[in-house]
C-alpha cells in the first residue's frame, strides 16, 4: 500500500465554543486562553449570536450579561427557544444575585464572573458541554439535573485530573499494583475505589486498611489472620484484609505507617501470592488480590532515610499516581461545590440552591489546605447553618475565618480614644 492509500488518523476536533459579547479586548483575549481547549467564535451582539446560531449549530455558548442592544437575559431566551439543548454559560462584571438566579431560571447552565481563571473558565465550559451532550442523549424520563453530579466529575475535570482518569482507566484492566501518591483529603481513597469499580474485579470485595492505624502487635494478623490460640486474646480464628479481599482489590491507606517488621511481611506476600494465618499449621493458601497502596509522604525520601524497604517500595512502584493538591486544580473547585451543594442540601434538609459568584471566587482562591476534605466540611457547615438560597460572599469568609476586605482593621487594644498610644 503507498503512502498516498494509507489512511489518515486525525486528531479528534476540538470542541466549538461561541462567545458573544462587545468587548472586543475581551473576546480577544479569551480567544488566546481558549486556543488549546476550544475553538473559539466571537460574535459581537446579540443579534450576530442568535444569526450565526440559526445558520450552524453550536453546542456550547459564553454570553455577556451587559451588552448595548439586546440584553443578555433576552439573548438567552431566545437561544433556548431557539435550541434548549446548547449549553449557556453567562459571563459579567456584575454580582448580582438577582441576576443569577434569573439567568439559572431561564436556562442558563453555569455563570463566570469577569475576569476569570483560565484554568476555572476551562473547566466550567467542558462541565457545561458534556452536561449538554448527557441531556441530549438521554431520554427525557431520565434526564438529571445539576444535582446528580457524581463519579469522575465531581473529582475534577482539569487538564491533570483528565490525565489521572485516563491512566486508571488503562490500568483498570491489569492486576497491576497502584500507588497513589498525595497531601491528606485529596481523595486518594476515592480514586482506589473507583479503579476497583472499572476494574474486572468489580463484583469482588474491596477492603481498605489504614496501615498508621493498626497496632504494632496485630499488623500480621490485621492482613493475614489468626487462628484461635495464636496469641493471648486470639479466641477465635480470624481472617486477615488479604483473605477477606480475595478476587477483588485490598487498599493500603498510608503505606508509610507500616513499621519495617509489618513490611517485610508485606513484601513476602507480594511476591508469593501467598498467605498463612498466624498460628496456622497449614501451608500457605494462595490468594488472588489487587493492591493498591497510598501515602501523604515522600517515600522515596523514606527509602533514602532507610525508614521504607527499597524492594518494597518497588513492588508497589508498578504504577504510580499523584493526585494533586486542590490548590494545584482550581478549575475544579466549582465542580465541588456544585456536587456538595447538592447533597448536604438533601442531607440536611435545606433550601440552598448555590452560591453568589463572589463567594464562588472566594471559594476558588482560597488555599484548602485540607484539600477536598476541608472543602466539603466548610459547604456542609455553611449549608447547616444556612436560612439563604444562596451563599454569600459573608458566610463563606466567616467560615473560613478570612477577614472582611472592606472593613477596616480593628483598633490596637493599647489605643487611648484621643488616637494616641498609651505611654
Amino acid at each position: 500500500m503507498s503512502s498516498k492509500q494509507r489512511l489518515q488518523v486525525l486528531p479528534d476536533p476540538l470542541p466549538r465554543v461561541l462567545v458573544i459579547d462587545d468587548d472586543e479586548g475581551l473576546c480577544t483575549a479569551l480567544t488566546v486562553a481558549l486556543e488549546d481547549e476550544f475553538t473559539v467564535e466571537i460574535a459581537p451582539s446579540g443579534a450576530e449570536g442568535l444569526a450565526r446560531l440559526q445558520e450552524e449549530p453550536i453546542p456550547l455558548v459564553l454570553l455577556d450579561i451587559r451588552m448595548p442592544g439586546m440584553p443578555g437575559l433576552e439573548v438567552l431566551r431566545r437561544i433556548h427557544a431557539l435550541d434548549p439543548t446548547i449549553a449557556v454559560v453567562m459571563h459579567t462584571v456584575r454580582h448580582e444575585v438577582a441576576v443569577v438566579v434569573r439567568a439559572m431560571q431561564d436556562g442558563a447552565v453555569d455563570f463566570l464572573p469577569k475576569p476569570c481563571d483560565v484554568d476555572v473558565l476551562c473547566a466550567r465550559l467542558h462541565q457545561a458541554l458534556r452536561r449538554a451532550q448527557r441531556r441530549r442523549k438521554a431520554p427525557p424520563a431520565t434526564r438529571r439535573g445539576p444535582e446528580s453530579v457524581a463519579g469522575e466529575t465531581v473529582l475534577g475535570d482539569s487538564r491533570a485530573m483528565r490525565q489521572l482518569w485516563d491512566i486508571l482507566r488503562r490500568a483498570a484492566d491489569t492486576p497491576a499494583t497502584v500507588l497513589l501518591s498525595g497531601e491528606t483529603g485529596t481523595g486518594k481513597e476515592y480514586f482506589a475505589r473507583a479503579l476497583h469499580q472499572m476494574s474486572p474485579r468489580h463484583a469482588g470485595p474491596f477492603v481498605a486498611r489504614n496501615c498508621a492505624a493498626l497496632p504494632s502487635g496485630l499488623i500480621e494478623s490485621e492482613l493475614f489472620g489468626h487462628e484461635r490460640g495464636a496469641f493471648t486474646g486470639a479466641e477465635q480464628r480470624r481472617l486477615g484484609a488479604f483473605e477477606l479481599a480475595h478476587t477483588g482489590t485490598l487498599f493500603l491507606d498510608e503505606i508509610s505507617g507500616l513499621p519495617l517488621a509489618g513490611q517485610a511481611a508485606l513484601l513476602r506476600v507480594l511476591q508469593e501470592r501467598t498467605v498463612q494465618r498466624l498460628g496456622s499449621e497449614r501451608p500457605p493458601q494462595p490468594v488472588d488480590v489487587r493492591v493498591v497502596a497510598a501515602t501523604n509522604q515522600d517515600l522515596h525520601q523514606l527509602v533514602a532515610t532507610r525508614r521504607f524497604r527499597e524492594d518494597l517500595f518497588y513492588r508497589l512502584y508498578v504504577i504510580p499516581l499523584t493526585v494533586p493538591p486542590l490548590r494545584a486544580r482550581r478549575g475544579d473547585i466549582p465542580l465541588f461545590v456544585e456536587h456538595f451543594l447538592a447533597k448536604y442540601a438533601r442531607a440536611y434538609n435545606r433550601s440552598v440552591q448555590g452560591v453568589t459568584v463572589a463567594a464562588l471566587e472566594v471559594l476558588c482562591q482560597y488555599a484548602w489546605p485540607g484539600n477536598v476534605r476541608e472543602l466539603e466540611h466548610c459547604l456542609a457547615r455553611l449549608i447547616a447553618l444556612s436560612d439563604q438560597p444562596l451563599l454569600d460572599v459573608a458566610a463563606v469568609r466567616t467560615a473560613l475565618d478570612l477577614p472582611d476586605p472592606d472593613k477596616a482593621p480593628e483598633a490596637d487594644l493599647e489605643d487611648v480614644e484621643d488616637g494616641g498610644p498609651l505611654q
